[in-house]
């Protein structure tokens, strides 16, 4: 009859050392992340980065003046409320090029998410632009 040995007594070392040799660094931008929906947050390591904040980012690194979400509309009752958010980015490339994108998103039931709704709509645009521009 075979017996299998009984494995070895703990040591006191951390059960989960190998988590911490293979935990993954998160990207130092945006242009190193992965494509993925639009819809869901993209992950950079613990954090994740809804569509609102992957905006401001790409505003901040082209120069451009940051986003402006308003909230366009508000109905129905106060317990099922839907929110409508838009979302407007003015892109200045040079001194006689001058483009403004809004984007209006779909009706969400909170604010945040209306705001990322209308935040989303911007960042397709300018992804089919060619935005993140790469130096």
């Amino acid at each position: 009859m075979n017996v299998a040995p009984s494995p070895p007594p703990p040591t006191g070392e951390d059960d989960n050392r190998n988590s911490r040799t293979s935990a993954k660094t998160p990207p130092s931008s945006l242009d190193s992340l992965p494509s993925s929906s639009p819809s869901s947050p993209i992950l950079r390591g613990p954090i994740k980065l809804t569509a609102r904040s992957c905006l401001y980012e790409i505003c901040t690194k082209s120069h451009w003046k940051r986003p402006v979400f308003t909230c366009c509309s508000e109905i129905g009752p106060s317990n099922l409320r839907s929110f409508t958010y838009k979302a407007v980015v003015e892109m200045i490339e040079g001194p006689k090029s001058n483009t403004v994108v809004e984007c209006i998103g779909k009706p969400q039931s909170t604010k945040k998410n209306a705001a990322d709704s209308a935040a989303e709509g911007v960042l397709w645009y300018l992804v089919h632009l060619g935005y993140p521009k790469k130096p």
